[in-house]
């Protein structure tokens, strides 16, 4: 779920930027959340707090706390979000290099311009993702770097685990308990003592097995079937 925040002081310009928000991701088949602020100050204590944000819109001339000096006050945070300045002033543009923006839009939004910057950000967003969950494995060719996400499942090979991605299959000099333990614990599970899937790629589970957006067919266990089924939704709901 792509998480966005959208801050402006005024009523109108923020529901205008809030619906326009929602309607072009879904139009590109990007699931979102969409949260309305209409003070930085509230804004960035929820940041604060905890809630994580993968972009900001932020009005730049706000009363209270702007857009800029908001920018700046994340600018340190560690997996700080991206930020998208909107303004009706031009001469502002230059100022938001300082805070690394990726994007200056003018009002009244343009809807071209908004749609090719939340599809920029939203692209950045997810390679950083991929780069920070990519993997150094030891397969029978030497240490190979892989992406997570690119795991649909892995089953044992021996005293090994044989991987299924996108380019076919690799065999990792790991057995499968311990490849386990490497990937994120949020997004994959035993569902069989012998299959350990990418909830990612699910698209069906029943009370037997799982279909996989492949088309592939795994095995689901009678005990593990619970664990199975709360996890997926969790993911879903994250």
């Amino acid at each position: 779920m792509y998480q966005i925040a959208v801050c402006d002081d005024e009523q109108e310009d923020l529901s205008q930027a809030v619906a326009l928000t929602r309607e072009l991701l879904e139009q590109a088949g990007v699931a979102c959340s969409v949260a309305a602020y209409e003070a930085g100050d509230a804004l960035l204590a929820d940041i604060r707090d905890g809630r994580r944000f993968d972009l900001l819109l932020l009005d730049v001339l706000m009363e209270g706390l702007d857009g800029l000096a908001l920018a700046g006050a994340l600018k340190d945070l560690e997996d700080r979000p991206d930020v998208v300045f909107v303004s009706s002033s031009r001469d502002m543009a230059l100022m938001g290099y300082y805070v690394d923006a990726k994007r200056y839009l003018a009002k009244p939004l343009d809807r071209s311009e908004l749609q090719e910057a939340l599809l920029y950000c939203h692209q950045e967003a997810r390679s950083r993702r991929e780069r920070r969950q990519q993997l150094l494995l030891p397969t029978e060719s030497g240490e190979v770097r892989l992406p997570a996400a690119d795991i649909r499942y892995a089953e044992p090979f021996g005293r090994h685990s044989l991987l299924a991605l996108p380019h076919g299959r690799e065999v990792v000099r790991l057995p499968l308990s311990q490849l386990a333990d490497l990937l994120p614990q949020q997004q994959f599970i035993l569902c069989h003592r012998t299959v350990l899937v990418n909830l990612a790629y699910v698209q069906r589970l029943d009370v037997r097995e799982l279909e996989l957006t492949t088309g592939e067919v795994l095995p689901v266990s009678r005990y593990r079937l619970p664990q199975v089924r709360k996890k997926l939704l969790d993911l879903l709901n994250s």
